[in-house]
């Protein structure tokens, strides 16, 4: 049974607008308003996501780029790694126990909220035993939340600390999302959730869990991560689905084409790092699961091609298919603007801008690039 968002009691009673929260009492509901009226309206409610527990699922149809959800985290830590909050657990307890009790049961719902949960954790085990005060468990459990839910809070591609997203750490994981997170460019730690795929009405709305540098595992390398890191065993649609071997070998080709297009650049081989660009974009556009990689892999196709562009004018090509590349290369760069701009997540922005500064300053875009940043 579901508990009062606000005091904790057993309750069956949900907004009935949103069916987010949950409340024993008018009074309660009233107390949260404040701080439920900020998510009310999003496109989605949580319930019950058959083996996985609660989910997000919307509640109208979706398009690219809508926003699903803004989330402001309800602990943050300035960290290098989270491991540093789950060690100095002393620094978690004090912040914990200065939340009001409608935050705390906001923490102490989420997955991983006991104290068994905690000590299966090999790094908080030592540490929490050595607490032996049977007095106030509480900050325990709730340690376990944060060790299972909290993410990483990044700006201009560098981590400043932990946070804790209580609506975004119900949004379940896929190795096929159709949903992404970004930070927002004028709230240092908030965080927003939008659509990367079109999302029907009744759609679970999923993200990935795993971080950029694991994008293209096969099946049981993404398994074997998820149970170390998360705990669970993934049976999401590409882990489960009937052509998962097939896949495999994709990504795999995929991830062998990215290990060498740095070998060809840097032997000065311009014309092998664009042949291996270009097959990537080909083996990604025909894939549904690695769309959301397509505008990373048409950006560096360009840049290649920008340096291409410059030796041509002094050495000449003698692969027809490049040269042809090479004078469409602006047909890439845009497709790249397009798709980054459609999400309209900052994160993109900024990827997509940071390159083309790097370009610009490289002196790459005098070979006839365009300087085109997005606002």
């Amino acid at each position: 049974m579901a508990v009062c968002t606000v005091c904790g009691n057993p309750t069956t009673n949900k907004c009935g607008k949103c069916s987010n929260a949950w409340y024993c009492r008018t009074e309660c509901q009233k107390s949260d308003w404040k701080d439920h009226k900020k998510v009310c309206n999003y496109p989605f409610e949580i319930k019950e996501s058959e083996g996985k527990g609660l989910g997000l699922f919307a509640t109208r149809d979706l398009q690219i780029g809508d926003l699903v959800v803004c989330d402001d985290p309800i602990l943050y830590f300035e960290c290098g790694r989270t491991e540093d909050v789950l060690i100095s657990h002393g620094k978690f307890k004090e912040a914990y126990e200065k939340l009001g009790r409608r935050k705390r049961n906001k923490i102490l719902a989420l997955a991983g909220a006991t104290l068994e949960a905690a000590l299966s954790d090999a790094l908080l085990a030592l540490e929490l035993r050595s607490d032996s005060s049977s007095e106030n468990q509480e900050w325990k459990e709730a340690l376990g939340a944060f060790s299972r839910n909290c993410s990483s809070v990044n700006r201009d591609g560098k981590r400043i600390g932990s946070g804790l997203y209580t609506t975004i750490s119900r949004i379940n994981h896929s190795c096929s999302p159709n949903t992404e997170c970004s930070y927002l460019k004028d709230k240092r730690t908030s965080k927003e959730v939008r659509a990367i795929r079109n999302i029907k009405k009744g759609e679970e709305l999923l993200g990935d869990y795993m971080t950029d540098g694991e994008s293209f595992l096969i099946t049981s390398q993404r398994r074997k991560q998820l149970m170390q890191t998360w705990k669970f065993h993934c049976e999401c649609s590409l882990c489960s689905s009937d052509h998962a071997q097939e896949n495999d070998a994709l990504r795999e080709r995929v991830k062998k084409l990215y290990d060498v297009i740095p070998i060809f650049q840097a032997r000065e081989d311009i014309q092998g790092a664009a042949n291996a660009a270009l097959e990537r974009c080909n083996i990604i556009e025909k894939c549904d699961d690695m769309k959301r990689y397509l505008p990373g892999a048409y950006l560096e196709l360009y840049n290649i091609l920008l340096v291409a562009a410059m030796q041509k004018s002094y050495f000449g090509f003698d692969d027809a298919l490049i040269a042809s590349l090479v004078e469409r290369r602006e047909d890439y760069r845009e497709k790249a603007y397009e798709l980054f701009k459609r999400t309209k997540l900052m994160t993109r922005k900024d990827y997509y801008n940071k390159m083309m500064r790097q370009l610009a300053m490289l002196g790459y875009l005098a070979a006839g690039g365009s300087n085109k940043l997005m606002s």
